[in-house]
């Protein structure tokens, strides 16, 4: 429903102020947001849609000696395991310029995020299947808001500042069937259990961007 909406008001700002409009594109890097966007600028309105990517990889490896109980006789041994992940954020989001004097224009800024989660890990060549089906069951979305300021060298040129919260809500269920032991029957048995997280952060972000008005 909430994309619906927005959709329809970005949809109203193209209809309404064609005859004053400029495609816009923005990037920008700061803490904790590093992100690019491609807008439309109506009037005082950039609807724009964007993309943050954050990705990781990492890789740990032991050598050394064992005993080989088959052969009776040390050897030497090699575990590896390598990690790599990405988080893609693709947003939608709105600029409106509240305040314009002169070359300096200020502005406040408002978007959704949905998050998506791609992960791999190999244990000596061999991928571990579960990682990615664990984070197949987490369930992510997002948004941001803030306020901000751009200084125009021309009419297609400026440089601006940011300063705003971004939110993230997370949650991961995890339904399964398992065993408990019984005392009095000195048995296991079989029962179902379900895993519930949910976790929210809301970091503060301040970034530099350069946009480009066409």
């Amino acid at each position: 429903m909430k994309k619906k909406f927005v959709s329809i008001i970005v949809f109203a700002i193209f209809l309404s102020t064609t005859a004053f409009s400029q495609f816009s594109f923005s990037v920008g890097t700061g803490l904790n947001i590093n992100n690019a966007y491609f807008g439309y600028k109506a009037g005082k309105f950039v609807p724009f849609a964007g993309v943050q990517i954050y990705s990781a990889s990492g890789m740990f490896k032991n050598t050394g000696t064992e005993w080989d109980y088959e052969d009776g006789a040390p050897v030497n041994y090699t575990d590896e395991i390598k990690m790599s992940g990405m988080i893609i954020m693709p947003e939608l989001g709105v600029k409106y310029f509240a305040v314009e004097k002169n070359k300096l224009k200020g502005y406040l800024i408002a978007g959704v995020t949905k998050p998506f989660l791609n992960a791999k890990v190999s244990d000596n060549g061999e991928e571990v299947e579960e990682i990615q089906e664990s984070l197949d069951k987490v369930s992510l979305l997002g948004g941001f808001a803030g306020v901000g300021a751009e200084y125009f060298l021309d009419e297609n040129f400026s440089i601006g500042g940011e300063f705003g919260m971004q939110m993230i809500t997370g949650s991961y269920k995890d339904e399964y069937t398992d065993e408990y032991w019984n005392p009095a029957t000195s048995q296991y048995i079989e029962a179902d259990f379900v895993d519930d997280y949910r976790l929210n952060f809301a970091p503060t972000y301040a970034k530099i961007s350069l946009n480009f008005y066409f």
